[in-house]
């Protein structure tokens, strides 16, 4: 009898474990109505099918990301800083941070992909791997004070830091470079609609809620003669 008791005792008066720690991660999309506001450019004797790209975080958790030079071949490895539930933050690494010549500071690789689809679903123009500043552009809703604000115009910077902060939106306008196809070809084809794609994080290499699902945009798109 002594000995159940104890063991009662023990069932009622030993606290339960804490509950570990959890991802409280960012949810990234891209924003179709920002897509849909491509146009035509002529320059140089080409013709350039130029959009905005916009990805938004939807998610509770920021999308925080840092870059550390690596002494030995000077490039800069990139690492997501991920909140948890229980304060403080987790690290890993997620590919490569590099500097932008045309924009004048540092992108993170791979948040982003575009693709021009024709009428029977081939892939005629790709850029697969795109590279972002990510800062706090516009709030989508809900965003409290912004906190990425610009990305490190040094080329020498020891540590880059960039993200998107939860309640925001990155845009990269179609008048920067990059934001656009060479569509010079297709101009000269019979008139026929196409699909511009955009996807976020289309490698899984962030770590969010649509990682192994990641979101998709498309948009119609005219082009022909």
């Amino acid at each position: 009898m002594r000995i159940v008791l104890s063991a009662l005792l023990l069932a009622v008066f030993v606290p339960a474990p804490a509950h570990a720690a959890s991802d409280v991660l960012p949810s990234l999309e891209p924003v179709r109505s920002d897509l849909a506001r491509h146009d035509l450019r002529e320059s140089g004797g080409k013709t350039y099918l130029r959009f905005t790209g916009t990805v938004a975080n939807k998610g509770k958790g920021g999308l925080h990301v840092i870059g550390r030079r690596n002494a030995r071949d000077l490039s800069l490895t990139a690492y997501q800083q991920i909140e948890q539930s229980g304060g403080g933050t987790r690290e890993v690494k997620i590919g490569t941070i590099v500097y932008h010549d045309e924009h004048n500071h540092y992108h993170l690789d791979g948040v982003s992909r575009y693709r021009l689809f024709n009428a029977s679903g081939d892939v005629v123009r790709a850029a697969p791997k795109v590279t972002f500043c990510l800062t706090d552009s516009e709030p989508v809703s809900g965003g409290g004070v912004p906190v990425y604000l610009q990305c490190t115009p040094s080329r020498d910077a020891s540590t880059v830091k960039m993200g998107i902060s939860p309640g925001w939106m990155d845009i990269y306008g179609k008048d920067l470079p990059g934001q656009s196809f060479d569509v010079t070809e297709l101009m000269k084809l019979p008139k026929q609609d196409y699909t511009l794609e955009m996807t976020s994080n289309p490698l899984g290499l962030l770590h969010e809620t649509n990682r192994d699902n990641p979101r998709t945009a498309r948009v119609t798109v005219t082009l022909g003669s």
